[in-house]
């Protein structure tokens, strides 16, 4: 069986009443929508959290590499990808 857990918010007077009319309007009931709202927004955490554990190892990776002294001159980075461009440029026509 499944458990049930309940929330308790406090809004804005007008802001309850604004929404209790958007909700009748729409032919659904106030739970549904906080339901949908609530799954949406642990859904967008979940994957903003994935996000943000891979961003961060990306950012402690680049600042071993810096550590480590394993850098590349951004004039160097334009000459290996302006050669990469001339390349893929070629592949294309050929």
């Amino acid at each position: 069986m499944t458990r049930k857990a309940h929330i308790q918010i406090d809004i804005d007077a007008k802001l309850a009443a604004e929404f209790a009319a958007a909700v009748t309007s729409a032919q659904t009931s106030e739970a549904e929508v906080l339901r949908a709202m609530v799954e949406d927004y642990v859904e967008r955490q979940k994957v903003d959290g994935s996000y943000r554990q891979f961003l961060e190892a990306k950012v402690a990776r680049g600042r071993g590499e810096v550590a480590a002294g394993d850098l590349v001159s951004a004039e160097e980075a334009e000459r290996i990808f302006a050669a990469r461009r001339e390349l893929a440029g070629k592949a294309s026509r050929a």
